[in-house]
């Protein structure tokens, strides 16, 4: 007879929970297309396509610096990093998104190729990605707005050490 892992068992349990609570595969599903359209945005350089999917009152948090707060202040930040450089993204791990009510938490694992403009003079603040190659392990804290909108209302990081 073969063991079954409890690792499984979880697994099981939290896709029969999410597919027999009425709303929460929709919830999934929203979430996931907020995360495809911020990638899109990522790639395109869209600053309006990406400040659109963050809450009001979002916060940045990369590794090792303050950050920043406000839709207004992400703007503002965004600007050199998209006049600076051209960005690829990888989906590692894809994320994985566990539902607290209005609330989510989203992990996911992505590797990012920063292709910079040669002749760009853009000062890029601290927490932009300034590596060629950034591998990072990502927890977001997503919420719904007034509207009832998936937003981000939290973005943080922490880069993974290069393995050869």
């Amino acid at each position: 007879m073969r063991s079954i892992s409890l690792q499984w068992v979880r697994t099981l349990l939290l896709v029969s929970v999410f597919y027999a609570t009425p709303g929460l595969a929709d919830d999934g599903e929203q979430i996931a297309a907020l995360y495809a359209d911020w990638r899109s945005a990522v790639e395109s350089g869209n600053i309006p396509g990406y400040v659109d999917l963050l809450h009001p009152d979002i916060s940045l948090r990369p590794p090792g610096v303050a950050g920043l707060d406000g839709r207004a202040n992400y703007r503002e930040f965004l600007g050199p990093v998209f006049d600076s450089a051209r960005y690829e993204i990888t989906i590692d791990t894809p994320p994985s998104v566990t539902l607290l009510g209005d609330t989510a938490i989203v992990e996911y694992d992505y590797t990012i190729l920063r292709h910079p403009i040669v002749d760009a003079d853009a000062k890029l603040e601290p927490g932009a990605l300034v590596a060629a190659k950034t591998s990072a392990h990502y927890i977001d804290i997503v919420t719904r707005d007034g509207q009832g909108q998936w937003k981000v209302r939290l973005h943080s990081w922490h880069d993974w050490p290069e393995v050869n």
